[in-house]
């Protein structure tokens, strides 16, 4: 039954982090500047109607604009993304599937080590938040370096409903 959960899991885990790159190209483009995406599974930046998403493509896009500030950021990025990582995978996966395999307490759960795999798991997502905002300073600077005008303002949909009180 274990092996048959823990199949389940990693199938469905690998389905839901599959991504239609060309989805995501046909809703960001960005006639000019450096545009910041808001991430969906990473985050990304749009330069030249071209998205780039990932460590390789983002390192061949600052390569390319070759500026020391952009250079920082993308630095501080990438050292708080790899732990961002790091930690999200041990606090949301080793430790929980640790707890149901190894955990010899007959089927008590093992608080202290669902606490550290919480712990970690909120760790990795601060940490997840820092990079993405060293990504939203890069294209904010290069935007006010090359004298574009950028609201500083996230251009997300937000949704809500009302409810009536009378008729």
């Amino acid at each position: 039954m274990k092996y048959l959960l823990t199949v389940f899991i990693i199938f469905c885990s690998a389905h839901l982090m599959a991504q239609d790159n060309v989805k995501e190209q046909l809703f960001y483009y960005s006639p000019k500047g450096l545009t910041f995406i808001p991430p969906f599974s990473k985050p990304g930046l749009v330069y030249n109607g071209k998205l780039y998403l990932g460590n390789k493509k983002l390192a061949n896009l600052f390569g390319t604009l070759n500026d020391d500030r952009l250079n920082r950021y993308f630095a501080k990025y990438k050292a708080n993304k790899t732990p961002a990582d790091i930690f999200g995978f041990i606090g949301g996966v080793a430790l929980p599937l640790t707890n149901i395999f190894v955990s010899t307490n007959a089927g008590k759960i093992n608080w202290p080590l669902l606490a550290a795999g919480i712990v970690l798991g909120g760790t990795g997502g601060y940490l997840n938040f820092q990079a993405q905002k060293n990504l939203l300073y890069a294209s904010i600077y290069y935007d006010q370096k090359m004298g574009i005008p950028h609201t500083y303002l996230p251009q997300q949909q937000s949704i809500g409903f009302a409810i009536a009180l009378g008729k």
